[in-house]
């Protein structure tokens, strides 16, 4: 037999004649736990004796086989502190049944059988003492449980005396009503009701709800029930008639609860109006309320819908630009008209809600003032029901409210221009990487098309070939300068250049670009000036132009013109272009016969981020980018347009004279020289066009791939070179720290920085590390012998 251990102490009280059998008990007891304290007793006066100052869980009495303890049971019975402690009766006897009937017999129905074997009377000791317990924690739980529906009872019973005091002392009249099946059952109503309807309590809980119901009334009962309902808190006028016939108006406030079983219950609180005193504070409440209207910029409104009646109060001039009278004639229609047509179709759907629930609206849409301006403005109304419980009546309030969705949108802007900025800066980081790499490439294009050139005749056809090679890598190197520029990793660089010249070669990447229904025309004046520019910012400000005129006959047949010419401004232009000198200009105008732009479009065309095409067309900086590179020149730029004639766009810069412009490829002969060049780089372009370019020049060259490289193969033989020229950007060690290692060693020999990464270095640090000067990729052989022989001869450029 196995007995789960007590987890609290548990005092068994032992009778038992003679030690032997205590002990043993004793013994099996520590076994199942250390919490079961045996207590030994001699006999029931023992127990009696200290039963006050000892707690008893169980009494263990001991039978002889023969009678019953009948004495000891009633004994411990009769004192209060045994009078529910459980009696168990340890037999001899194998069989316990016929003492147990016996027991039963003898009314001990309380006392307990069991063999006297220590595992025995142990488990149904314990199995009685957890009775016990259970029994008394029950019997805690249903006192508590008893106290506090006692409480409830009592709380609530002075919650019904303070709701029946208030239901019958309140001045208005209050009636309870359950609705069963769509149809109103009185729950309760007060003194006050009954009083204004002539019937008493009982009366009125068998009388229809209908009969109370004046008789234009009757019908709509169910439908102002069902709205009751469906809004849950409602506010109404209606009449009711007494038992006398007298008509009692009232203003009703209801309230509508759900209860269990989908059990619905309308609280309706009826006060009784004064039809000229109700007229006389209605007037003065509506005076007070048309002046607070108007001194917080809202015009407010009252519109009966089956008379289409329209009136108009509070700020109506200052938010519609119309008099009240003029907008009581147009009627609510001719409101609707005012709302602009593309708002329009969504008011109408949420005020058609807003009737159709017969409840409260928010809406925001623009109308069009009396002065031909949008506005956008706030509508707050409510519709209110008919006795039917359908709306009939709007009323609400129209608040101005175009300075705030101008100061929204102007946020929205600055938002948007932060995270373009954003975007730019993030592009511009990897611009510069990108064009680092571009740079090697095009040193090696470069540099070997010139080394090219100076071999094959000019007269023959590679010749030309090579030259127009040469100029597209040099358009290249130009555009990776803008790329550079726009990394912040390089300035601007501005030479004489012919505008036409640029503008023919924009006009032949045009005409291979452009659908053939569009018809390119050459109006370039091949004999106009110079002018000081930067020529990829002017290929950019031309393409622009270009690309802008021909999405304006996107889909249809057109012309674009595109005229260089000079031109002389004078006083009156300058007038009309203050940004505009009096003297000569060189003129660039872009013309097309596309669909024109309204004076509004045409004002913000050079705006940022203003753009006319759909989201993901454009970004609406293209027309931005053009004015800043014209300003930035000291010119100006303007576009013309009318309406389905198309447009035209200006830019004028400052014409020079007396210049000469430079060509892409210089014929003239190079420097020589007899040095030892250690020459390091990581690209193999530009490697091949050093060993290609240098050793011709009669200059000495040892090649390395990495700044480590280069650095052991100068510690080695140092005195075997005359300059170093290195790369910035390498793996490992930059040619900043390559100088700077070569420098500490040997001071006195010079160092060329030749690297297509513009990053700028402050020249303290240059001069710091030894580098005298800092070429930047890609150059033709030219630039750089003349570069060397700077460096080795100590020339200042």
């Amino acid at each position: 037999m196995t007995i789960s251990r007590a987890t609290e102490d548990i005092s068994l009280v032992v009778c038992y004649k003679g030690d032997t059998r205590l002990k043993t008990l004793g013994n099996a007891a520590k076994k199942i736990s250390s919490a079961i304290q045996l207590l030994a007793a001699k006999d029931v006066a023992h127990i009696l004796a200290h039963a006050e100052e000892t707690r008893l869980d169980c009494i263990v009495l001991e039978h002889d086989g023969k009678a019953l303890p009948m004495a000891a049971y009633k004994q411990l019975r009769a004192r209060g502190s045994c009078a529910t402690t459980p009696i168990l009766v340890a037999t001899k006897a194998a069989n316990v049944a016929p003492l147990l009937e016996q027991a039963t017999q003898t009314a001990l129905s309380d006392i307990y059988m069991t063999t006297d074997s220590p595992p025995a009377v142990l488990a149904a000791a314990l199995t009685l003492v957890r009775i016990k317990n259970g029994e008394a924690a029950l019997r805690t739980s249903n006192d508590f449980l008893a106290s506090v529906a006692q409480e409830r009872s009592k709380a609530l019973q002075e919650s019904e005396e303070r709701y029946r005091f208030l239901f019958n002392v309140c001045g208005d009249g209050v009636m309870a009503l359950e609705l069963v099946s769509g149809e109103p059952r009185l729950l309760d109503v007060n003194d006050v009701a009954c009083k204004w309807l002539g019937y008493s309590r009982e009366e009125l809980f068998h009388i229809p709800l209908r009969q109370l119901t004046t008789l234009d009334r009757v019908n709509i009962v169910r439908g102002r029930l069902e709205s009751i309902l469906q809004h849950n808190e409602l506010f109404f006028e209606t009449v009711l008639r007494a038992r006398d016939g007298a008509k009692i108006p009232l203003e009703i406030m209801t309230r509508s609860f759900t209860l269990e079983e989908n059990r619905h219950v309308v609280v309706a609180l009826g006060r009784r109006v004064d039809p000229p005193a109700l007229q006389r504070k209605s007037a003065s409440l509506e005076d007070e309320y048309r002046f607070l209207a108007t001194q917080t910029g809202q015009m407010i409104y009252d519109c009966n819908l089956q008379s289409g009646h329209l009136i108009w109060g509070g700020a109506v001039a200052q938010t519609s630009g119309f008099t009240p009278q003029q907008l009581v004639q147009v009627g609510w229609e001719g409101w609707q008209e005012r709302i602009a047509p593309s708002d329009r179709p969504r008011v109408q759907k949420q005020l058609a809600e807003a009737l159709r629930m017969v409840g409260k609206y928010q809406l925001e849409y623009r109308i069009n003032h009396k002065s031909g301006e949008l506005r956008y403005v706030e509508d707050n109304g409510v519709a209110l029901p008919d006795p039917s419980g359908k709306a009939y009546r709007l009323l609400g309030a129209v608040k101005d409210i175009t300075a705030r969705i101008r100061s929204e949108e102007e946020r929205r802007r600055l938002d948007d221009e932060l995270q373009h900025s954003q975007r730019l800066e993030s592009l511009g980081m990897l611009a510069g990487g990108i064009a680092h790499d571009f740079n090697n490439i095009l040193a090696g294009i470069i540099g070997l098309t010139d080394l090219a050139l100076r071999e094959v005749p000019t007269s023959s056809l590679a010749h030309d070939d090579l030259v127009e090679a040469l100029q597209a890598a040099n358009r290249a190197k130009e555009l990776v300068k803008q790329i550079l520029a726009f990394s912040r990793q390089s300035r601007q660089e501005r030479n004489p250049i012919y505008l036409h010249i640029i503008a023919r070669e924009t006009i032949k990447l045009m005409r291979a670009s452009l659908p053939p229904m569009i018809e390119i025309i050459d109006n370039v004046d091949a004999n106009s000036g110079a002018v000081m520019a930067n020529a990829a910012q002017l290929y950019q400000v031309i393409t622009n132009f270009c690309t802008n005129a021909a999405q304006a006959m996107t889909g249809q047949t057109g012309k674009l013109e595109i005229r260089v010419r000079n031109v002389e401004v004078d006083e009156a232009m300058v007038q009309q272009h203050p940004a505009l000198r009096q003297g000569p200009y060189v003129e660039l105008a872009v013309q097309d016969s596309g669909h024109g732009m309204a004076p509004s479009v045409l004002a913000r065309v050079f705006d940022p981020f203003y753009t006319t095409k759909g989201p993901g067309e454009g970004t609406g900086m293209g027309l931005a980018v053009v004015h800043g590179i014209i300003t930035d020149h000291e010119g100006a730029v303007w576009a013309e347009s009318k309406l389905g004639v198309g447009a035209t766009f200006y830019a004028y810069l400052p014409r020079i004279a007396g210049v000469v412009v430079e060509d892409f490829f210089d014929s003239d002969t190079l420097q020589r020289g007899h040095e030892r060049i250690l020459f390091v780089d990581d690209d193999e372009a530009v490697l091949r066009f050093a060993e290609s370019a240098l050793p011709r020049q009669g200059f000495e060259i040892t090649i390395c791939r990495s700044g480590e490289e280069g650095l052991k193969t100068f510690r080695d033989n140092p005195h075997l070179f005359d300059l170093v020229i290195t790369d910035q950007i390498m793996p490992k060690m930059s040619g900043e720290e390559l100088a700077d290692a070569i420098h500490a060693q040997t001071p006195d020999i010079p160092i060329i920085l030749f690297t297509g990464f513009s990053e700028e270095l402050p020249w303290e640090r240059l001069h710091e590390v030894g580098i005298n000067e800092v070429v930047l990729k890609p150059i033709i052989v030219k630039d750089l012998v003349d570069a060397i022989r700077r460096a080795i001869d100590g020339i200042t450029q």
